[in-house]
């Protein structure tokens, strides 16, 4: 099925006393490309990740397991720094939840789960968000949440770094079948105000 709908007659209004030039319009890009910049980039990220992910695969040493499990989180900064740039992305923290939980079989030590969310976003405003967990037992309070938090937010991270490829692939869908209209409502707002 396709979609052939078109916005080019569509007029916008603000309320009285409002500009639509005062307003700032913006995209949600979560979990799509903004630009064919971010295209070529995701492409080229997960061509490192495959690569990287091929001698894994072919080792002896680990079986057909989810690669979020095997692949460090200190490769995948390097890959996106190496791709995107060093100030060419970032990572922000959407929200964690820690809990402690009570084991009377370990009255000295501290069990904590921690619960995360990521949002990473490359340049012009593609974004991914994944979450992560992490849990750690520990006789100290304070490095046991810490740890429990820093595992978390790293399974976040890969897991969102890895999302990408989802991204790409429903991308080129989209592109083939059509979903996508005559441009963004942003850029046809400020395109109509211009005459």
């Amino acid at each position: 099925m396709q979609n052939n709908i078109k916005y080019a007659n569509a007029q916008y209004f603000a309320s009285p006393g409002l500009d639509l030039k005062d307003l700032k319009m913006e995209e949600d890009w979560s979990g799509r490309p903004a630009s064919k910049w971010s295209v070529q980039k995701i492409g080229q990220l997960q061509a490192k990740i495959d690569k990287f992910s091929y001698s894994i695969y072919h080792s002896k040493w680990y079986g057909k397991r989810n690669l979020s499990n095997l692949i460090p989180g200190h490769i995948l900064r390097q890959f996106a720094n190496e791709v995107f740039g060093y100030d060419g992305w970032k990572m922000d923290l959407q929200y964690v939840d820690v809990r402690e939980s009570l084991r009377p079989e370990l009255p000295t030590k501290h069990n904590v789960l921690a619960e995360t969310q990521v949002k990473i976003t490359p340049k012009y405003g593609t974004n991914l968000q994944a979450g992560g967990i992490g849990c750690a037992t520990m006789t100290s309070k304070g490095e046991c949440y810490g740890k429990a938090k820093k595992q978390a937010v790293n399974d976040a991270f890969k897991k969102a770094m890895l999302g990408f490829e989802q991204v790409i692939l429903a991308h080129e869908t989209r592109v083939k079948n059509g979903y996508y209209v005559d441009g963004l409502y942003s850029s046809k707002v400020e395109k109509e105000n211009r005459y």
